[in-house]
Order: C-alpha cells, then structure tokens, then sequence
C-alpha cells in the first residue's frame, strides 16, 4: 500500500481527533453524572417548576386516599352474605399508602411555603 502526503494527513488528523475525544471524555462523562442526578433530584424540579408539581400531588392525592362514607350508611351483614357483597375494606398497603402520600403532602406545602416566603422577602429587598 503506498502512502502518500494526503493519507498521511488524514491518518494524523484522526489520531488527533481521537486524542481530543480521549481527553475530553472524562469531563463528558463527569457531566453526563452531573446530569442524571439533576434529573433525579425531587427538590430540583420543585424549585423549578412548583406549581404543577403541587398540583400533580394533589390531583395524586385526591385520587388514591378514599372518600369518606357518610354517616347515613348502614351496613348489614349477614350469614348468607358471600365476601364479594362486603364493602372492602383498607388494608395494610393502603395504609402504608396513605401514610407515603401524607408525608410527601407535607413536605410539598412546607416547600411552597418555603418558595412562597422567599419570593416575597426578595421582593420587599428590592423595594427597601
């Protein structure tokens, strides 16, 4: 195979494309890392974006915690009854469920509220 000024050219240009790339990749994968645990971090998005992540969880909450029963309701139970004619009842994963979803609720409004506070102090600061 003959070599000639362009071949060789080209040849010492990729070398040198490749030597950039081995040198860039490190930083490349540093801020691919840097990326994902943005995209992963809750508080991130919050403070971005809080109003519909507010929203999401409520709409989240009223969907999975169950309606009260009013009151007026009577239940009568009876010995020929069959088990799919009672009224379900709560079971263990829908308390942990309601539990999950109490404390993510709270943490929700104390960080709104936390936005809210510090939205209308960096206001009045630049009013004084």
């Amino acid at each position: 195979m003959t070599s000639t000024l362009a071949t060789r050219k080209q040849s010492e240009a990729i070398r040198r494309r490749m030597q950039e790339i081995r040198t860039e990749l490190p930083y490349a994968v540093d801020d691919a890392r840097e990326r994902v645990k943005q995209l992963s971090d809750w508080k991130y998005h919050m403070s971005q974006h809080p109003l519909p992540i507010i929203v999401a969880a409520v709409a989240a909450g009223f969907v999975i915690i169950p309606k009260k029963r009013s009151r007026d309701t009577v239940v009568i139970r009876s010995e020929s009854a069959s088990t799919s004619d009672l009224p379900a009842q709560r079971g263990m994963l829908g308390g942990i469920a309601g539990a999950v979803m109490t404390l993510l609720m709270r943490q929700a409004v104390s960080l709104a509220v936390s936005q809210v506070t510090n939205k209308f102090s960096a206001t009045s600061q630049v009013r004084s």
